[in-house]
């Protein structure tokens, strides 16, 4: 408490008496003033000193101009390189998908045309085989033939066999008479 003697000014004293008294409220509204007049003064000081900091070109907006730049390239990137990646999957299946149906077709037409070469070429043998042999089955490779041809009948195969004799041992065989067939005689032993 103050000991309230009026000082010379005739204002009463706002320090402890001398006896160890507590402050009284004069000094403690004088401390409190002080206190917020320089609490105040600092927020501007430091707000002006930290403005000021961050005014463009100076060090401190520098260093937040390039933390932000990085983490906005980073996040730019990652988004781009994700979006990238989704298009060019897409691209990529479209493109794939072209050059794959353009080589199967002309792998399917090379394939398909050879097939049906073979296929042509042997069932073309075939034909041409009956239509040469007449109709005749059943031959042995293991023995010769005497064989009597005729013009053929089907178109492309210019003669047909109609007559086959198969030679045996001990026989004779010639030109007839007639010039046109086969004769055959036992061999005399």
């Amino acid at each position: 408490m103050s000991t309230g003697t009026p000082d010379a000014s005739g204002t009463p004293d706002a320090t402890p008496a001398a006896t160890g008294g507590k402050p009284g409220g004069k000094y403690w509204a004088i401390t409190a003033a002080i206190a917020v007049v320089l609490g105040v003064a600092g927020f501007f000081i430091g707000s002006a000193v930290k403005q000021s900091d961050y005014n463009k070109g100076k060090p401190g907006y520098n260093k937040i101009y390039a933390e932000g730049n990085a983490a906005g390239q980073a996040s730019g990137n990652a988004a781009g390189k994700a979006a990238g990646q989704k298009l060019g999957v897409a691209q990529g299946l479209q493109v794939g998908k072209k050059a794959g149906e353009i080589a199967g077709q002309k792998a399917g037409e090379a394939a398909g045309q050879k097939a049906g070469y073979s296929a042509g070429y042997t069932a073309g043998v075939q034909k041409g085989s009956l239509a040469t042999l007449g109709g005749l089955t059943g031959w042995n490779t293991n023995v010769p033939y005497v064989v009597e041809l005729d013009p053929s009948p089907v178109a492309g195969v210019p003669y047909q066999i109609y007559s086959r004799t198969l030679m045996k041992a001990d026989v004779s065989y010639y030109l007839c008479p007639n010039g046109t067939t086969v004769c055959s005689n036992p061999l005399v032993k």
